[in-house]
């Protein structure tokens, strides 16, 4: 990886979030503009993954999600904590830039930091939230499940990646609704389908990893990229994922979390 070009990247990313809110403050012009800048990065970060700009896009979106987050936060958790929440914003702001360091975002102990403080991220509340709402309504189902012998809303199995803070399901709603029959990740809640095969614990909890340091946005063009464009195990955001399976055996990832 080189260090260097995705160092510049995160700067020249969180530099740009404080130019637009100082010029524009938050409102859906700013938002917009994040977000069409996040797809086109990541557009960019795709094509030229582990080359010299592609690094630098790739630390170029970690500063873009760090500034939202560091910005975002200040505001909800001042409102929330007073004074107190302007340390706690700022905090969570830090801790999503220094990912952009393998030496730090590779260690399992940052990790675990990381990937529990998740839920605390402003831009990871939407995918997050979502998973939540779909993590709950699977076990309020449950129940009408084990009543009406309805086996597609029953829950199978249940499990928790420690590190990171991500929380697995088998079976359920939520889970089964996955059209190709495997698992997929909403931040720090993951589902998987009932049929037999591997819960991808490693590989999911990337993804919550992947939430924590790009946001929401990143999150929901990679599942398009994966799903809808042809990119599978070779998009980008797979990429970054597969990275935290010690046992992958896929040759191209971005090693960002081994």
């Amino acid at each position: 990886m080189k260090i260097k070009m995705a160092f510049f990247g995160a700067l020249a990313g969180g530099a740009g979030v404080v130019g637009l809110y100082f010029g524009l403050g938050i409102n859906w012009i700013s938002l917009a503009i994040v977000g069409g800048v996040t797809l086109l990065s990541y557009i960019g970060a795709h094509f030229t993954a582990t080359t010299g700009f592609g690094e630098f896009m790739r630390g170029w979106l970690i500063g873009l999600n760090a500034g939202l987050n560091g910005s975002l936060g200040v505001i909800v958790y001042s409102l929330l904590l007073g004074p107190a929440g302007v340390a706690v914003g700022a905090a969570l702001g830090v801790l999503n830039f220094v990912t952009v360091f393998p030496v730090i975002s590779r260690s399992e102990v940052f990790q675990g930091f990381l990937g529990w403080l998740c839920l605390l991220q402003p831009m990871s509340y939407l995918v997050a939230g979502l998973g939540l709402f779909f993590y709950l309504a699977n076990l309020i189902l449950h129940p009408v499940a084990l009543i009406t012998r309805t086996q597609y809303l029953r829950i199978l199995g249940m499990r928790v990646d420690w590190k990171t803070g991500t929380f697995f399901q088998r079976g359920g709603l939520f889970s089964n609704m996955n059209p190709i029959d495997t698992a997929y990740n909403m931040g720090n809640f993951s589902f998987v389908d009932k049929a037999p095969g591997p819960w991808h614990i490693e590989h999911e909890a990337g993804h919550t990893l992947n939430l924590a340091t790009f946001g929401s946005l990143f999150h929901l063009v990679g599942a398009i990229d994966e799903n809808l464009t042809g990119g599978g195990a070779n998009a980008f955001a797979e990429r970054l994922a597969e990275s935290n399976n010690p046992s992958t055996t896929q040759s191209n990832i971005i090693a960002m979390w081994t």
